[in-house]
């Protein structure tokens, strides 16, 4: 069946970076030199995703070396995600939460312990992701370090968590065969995309102060936009997610509520996203408001207008990266095998 995907409607004009050529060459060579991609298989399937595409339309105003460092964080851990997902390891709850385990031991506040010596694992599968991935993780906190403050490093560690709870709840669910309902999945869902958004600051060189950043009306700035990306990327990766098996995806969770065709589903899905970017345009084009605005030092006001920026171009930037990348094509031999990215 050939899927009609919804037009989902943005105000905001796309741009790119000038150094997505070189960001593209270089993520490849990063996920090479930490073996990240053992084989053919691995190594065609990130080339095709573009990854470099993606962050140079993500953060197109970055300059060349943060470019470089935010690309290879999305390539580190959508390798990793996938190993989550499409490895035995996604159906290991208990494997699955001692690698997180250990890769948030390295997220240190200062950057100092992430070279530390990787803890003993109780499974070979578990040894050998934390064997590849920790030299790979240690060169991006080092290189992250110079620009972020502990604050900074906290909360992303702390956004890195929640996204690895999310990860082992669906293993959880993987286990015993369950599709999650609506509110619950959207709930969880929405913790993936937050780490990202907080690299936003490594290449504005600019932190949002936590008392701006705990306000309820930048919550939703950010949960507008993490909704409306991520329940699009649901969208596109729908077809790839049902023939590997997988029910973490808003349409196939839709679907399995209402009882509706998988058109129907993604049709609905469609509206929904719609609804959030239609809010996060709105929060986007008033924040910070008169009277928030009226209360803070005005040496701040420029630097949020460039971080709301960073947000619009995220929005922007991964909806044309979907049509550009076959990240989530569901004719990939492994997809349609059912077998999976390569394990580690």
């Amino acid at each position: 069946m050939t899927l009609r995907m919804p037009q989902i409607r943005v105000d905001f004009a796309t741009e790119i970076s000038p150094f997505r050529d070189q960001v593209e060459v270089s993520t490849r060579a990063f996920v090479r030199r930490f073996g990240l991609v053992p084989d053919e298989v691995a190594r065609r399937h990130h080339e095709r995703s573009l990854l470099g595409t993606l962050m140079a339309r993500a953060y197109p105003h970055a300059g060349h070396t943060e470019l470089a460092l935010v690309t290879d964080w999305i390539s580190c851990m959508l390798v990793l995600d996938d190993q989550f997902d499409e490895t035995d390891l996604g159906k290991d709850p208990e494997r699955l939460r001692a690698v997180c385990r250990e890769v948030l031991g390295w997220l240190t506040p200062d950057g100092s312990a992430a070279d530390a010596s990787p803890g003993t694992a109780g499974h070979p599968a578990e040894h050998s992701v934390i064997t590849a991935f920790r030299p790979a993780f240690a060169d991006l906190w080092r290189r992250t370090r110079p620009y972020v403050s502990d604050t900074w490093r906290t909360r992303f560690a702390g956004h890195i968590g929640a996204f690895f709870d999310t990860c082992a709840w669906e293993a959880e669910n993987r286990l015993t065969g369950r599709t999650p309902e609506p509110a619950e999945y959207i709930a969880m869902r929405g913790r993936a995309l937050m780490p990202y958004l907080d690299l936003i600051e490594v290449t504005t060189h600019f932190e949002i102060p936590p008392e701006i950043y705990r306000l309820p009306v930048f919550t939703e700035l950010n949960q507008s936009l993490s909704d409306a990306d991520l329940w699009t990327n649901d969208l596109f990766s729908c077809e790839k997610e049902a023939l590997l098996g997988d029910p973490h995806n808003l349409v196939a969770v839709h679907r399995h509520a209402h009882g509706t065709g998988l058109q129907a589903a993604v049709d609905a899905v469609g509206e929904m996203v719609q609804d959030r970017v239609t809010t996060f345009t709105g929060l986007s084009r008033t924040f910070p408001d008169a009277a928030l605005r009226d209360s803070l030092d005005p040496s701040l006001l420029a630097p949020l207008a460039r971080h709301v920026t960073g947000l619009r171009s995220w929005l922007t930037g991964q909806l044309q990266w979907r049509y550009e990348t076959r990240r989530f094509d569901p004719t990939r031999p492994e997809v349609t095998s059912a077998a999976g990215a390569t394990p580690l």
